[in-house]
Parts: structure tokens; C-alpha cells; sequence
């Protein structure tokens, strides 16, 4: 009989479940991981995330995850018992953003330099998803408008996977390749 009710609590638990709010040790975990200029704008829990680097063979995906949008970045969080970023997207890098919306499979496509995300929500949390659209198109707007205010000189693009990296490295944080090797 404890076996019956351990199911149809966890059973109940699925029913009930809260796709916008994060759970307390993800939440904990993640205002250690912002900085101090970062703010959360919206959570929400999504079925499926796909990273697809330039080649196919090296993509990666995770469900079940939670789609944190910042001031700064939207990111890919593990839905574990403590906070594990799966994925960092820069506001700013985003040069194509996709959205469909509608009520049976929401999902928003990214585009940043030598990257592609794909994130898929649950067709419960659809109708977290009214509104989306603007609110991630004001946070990249912002985004974008307050890196052209800092200055393009603090960052350099990598001539292999064309990420951002900091003028000062020496090597990509991304791909590992050297910076300013010919």
C-alpha cells in the first residue's frame, strides 16, 4: 500500500506541477550564478532543449530543463535537485530568433554566430507562452543596445566557432582553439 501512495503522490505531483516558478535549490543556485547586474526577467520549464554545433554528429540535447530569460542571457538549466547550467545564450550574440507559439508544440529557434538552440516547450506550459515573444524581443533589444554603449573593443569573435571572447584571452572558451593564431 506504501508503494500505491508513493505513485499517486508522484503521479499528483506531475499533475500539479508549476512550469514557471523554479524550484528552491535551482533558484538558490542560480542568484549565485547571475551577477550582480543580472536580473531574472522569466522562467519556464521546457520538454526538450537541442544545441546543434556546426555539425550535426556534435549536437546535444536535454530535457526537461528550465528556460531562464535575463537581462543579459537566456539559460538552459538542468531540472536536478541544485542549479546545472546546460547552456549560456547571450542576448546580445542572437542574430536570429524564430517563434511559433501556438497551443500544441511552442518552440523558439535561436541563431547566434556558428550556434544553433532549439527549445521546445510542453504543451501544458503553452499558455506561459502568450506574450513570449515580446518580452524576449525587448530583452534583446536592451541587450544589444547596452553592449553598443560598453564598446566593441572589450571582445573579439573566434575565427573557428565565432563566439565572443574577451580581447585580453588567449584562447576561446568555447572551442579551445588559440585567439590570433594564423
Amino acid at each position: 500500500m506504501t508503494i500505491v501512495n508513493a505513485i499517486k503522490d508522484f503521479v499528483g505531483g506531475l499533475v500539479t506541477h508549476n512550469y514557471t516558478e523554479l524550484p528552491q535549490r535551482i533558484q538558490t543556485g542560480l542568484n549565485k550564478y547571475l551577477k550582480d547586474d543580472e536580473e531574472i526577467l522569466l522562467t519556464l520549464m521546457d520538454y526538450r532543449t537541442i544545441y546543434r554545433a556546426p555539425k550535426f554528429i556534435d549536437s546535444n540535447t536535454f530535457y526537461n530543463s528550465w528556460f531562464v530569460l535575463t537581462n543579459h542571457r537566456i539559460i538552459i538549466a538542468r531540472n536536478s535537485s541544485t542549479f546545472k547550467r546546460f547552456r549560456d545564450i547571450p542576448l546580445s550574440d542572437i542574430t536570429q530568433i524564430f517563434y511559433e507559439l501556438d497551443n500544441t508544440e511552442p518552440k523558439i529557434s535561436i541563431t547566434t554566430p556558428g550556434k544553433e538552440d532549439i527549445i521546445e516547450f510542453m504543451k501544458a506550459a503553452s499558455v506561459h507562452c502568450e506574450g513570449l515573444e515580446k518580452v524576449i524581443d525587448s530583452a534583446i533589444e536592451n541587450a544589444k543596445s547596452r553592449k553598443l554603449r560598453a564598446g566593441k573593443d572589450d571582445f573579439v569573435l573566434c575565427s573557428k566557432c565565432g563566439s565572443q571572447v574577451l580581447s585580453e584571452s588567449k584562447y576561446c572558451s568555447e572551442c579551445g582553439s588559440r585567439l590570433g593564431a594564423f
